[in-house]
């Protein structure tokens, strides 16, 4: 087994209840209302622990845009929680573990767990939840060069309207030592923009991006959590693809996995793997993000769709990732890398794992030479 362990989705941010790159802490925290008013974390009320209440205290179901938010004095609770009022009443959600007592995880903190599980390298990941953390996250991997490889955000609601400003500001995030760019196709969603990101206004920016020869990961969800919706954003990721065969592309999360529940399983349609099979793409595996309510560690019960997504795709188009340290609301860190180290012994071939826990990913940010054959 291979040595090099590479956690591909991990972040670092400030604390959650700062203005992290937005122009308050307001701005902020209506983004995190949003994402909030979206979850499959439940809602609790403060005083008795008891489950009461719901999604729409958050938001108008109708309306899943910033302008949909109701105001019900939305704030960042403290040990993982986000707090809320209605009717006099305090409600929460635990979307982070209860060590992250002022909701900060920063980057000392994940090389210490890191160190503890025995991973060499993780990939922080950027989104507009944690902030727009450009600079933080170059001065992170500044600080554990050795450790740490950082993406870069951009405003994707505003690529089509000012391309160059958006080229400009990955490019200056390349130059602070960043490794790739990261899009939240869900971010265009939350301002309303409803058109494809793969229009024409948008192809100065993909010209650019494409142009400076960085990973791109993307992270795609549904305009609705529906089927349809989601297969609608696979077919413009799939055009977006065939015009730039070349480009060194990761879909992250993997796939919206809720939406494939089935009789005590996954059951995945064939469509979803459309683009991958004209492509080169790779697909980030993080189920317990995901599945931890729903399934317990081992997560056996994910194992014929391992099996599936290694047949159809290769282990050296698998990547395992983690969404470190928001998972440790389910599962500690050990349990999901040993999800596949561990547990999948038997399942696949020392090869096949020693893709999936490091070696995909090494080779998608140079760290190791590419190699021609399906699996070592």
């Amino acid at each position: 087994m291979t040595s090099r362990i590479i956690d591909s989705h991990a972040y670092c941010f400030p604390p959650l209840a700062q203005a992290n790159g937005f122009p308050d802490a307001g701005a902020h925290l209506r983004y995190l209302q949003r994402e909030m008013a979206d979850h499959h974390q439940p809602v609790w009320r403060l005083r008795d622990r008891a489950l009461a209440g719901d999604n729409t205290m958050l938001a108008d179901p109708r309306d899943r845009t910033l302008a949909g938010l109701t105001n019900v004095d939305f704030r960042a609770g403290g040990h993982g929680r986000f707090v809320w009022t209605v009717d006099g009443e305090d409600y929460a959600k635990q979307y982070l573990p209860p060590y992250l007592t002022d909701l900060s995880h920063p980057p000392q903190m994940l090389v210490a767990q890191m160190d503890h599980v025995g991973v060499d390298r993780a990939v922080l990941q950027v989104n507009p939840i944690m902030g727009l953390l450009n600079d933080y996250v170059a001065e992170c991997v500044r600080q554990f060069p050795d450790r740490l490889l950082g993406l870069v955000s951009v405003r994707e609601w505003r690529i089509d309207a000012e391309p160059d400003t958006e080229l400009a500001e990955v490019e200056r995030a390349y130059a602070l030592g960043l490794h790739g760019l990261q899009f939240i196709v869900n971010a265009r969603h939350r301002h309303g923009v409803l058109g494809s990101w793969d229009g024409p206004a948008c192809r100065a920016f993909w010209d650019g991006v494409t142009g400076l020869g960085r990973p791109i990961l993307f992270t795609i969800a549904p305009v609705e959590p529906k089927l349809e919706s989601y297969l609608e954003q696979l077919r413009i990721w799939g055009g977006w693809l065939d015009r730039y065969p070349q480009a060194n592309v990761v879909m992250t999360h993997g796939f919206p996995w809720r939406l494939f529940l089935d009789d005590g399983g996954l059951e995945l349609p064939d469509a979803i793997f459309e683009p991958f099979r004209a492509s080169s793409a790779k697909l980030q595996l993080l189920f317990q993000i995901s599945l931890g309510r729903v399934f317990d560690f081992p997560y056996r019960e994910l194992h014929p769709v391992i099996e599936r997504l290694v047949e159809v795709l290769g282990s050296q188009r698998l990547m395992w990732g983690t969404d470190m340290p928001n998972v440790e609301r389910f599962c500690n860190y050990r349990q999901t890398l040993d999800t596949f180290r561990v547990h999948c012994r038997g399942l696949l071939s020392d090869a096949e794992i020693d893709n999936i826990v490091g070696l995909s990913a090494a080779r998608t940010f140079d760290l190791i030479p590419n190699r021609s054959s399906r699996d070592e």
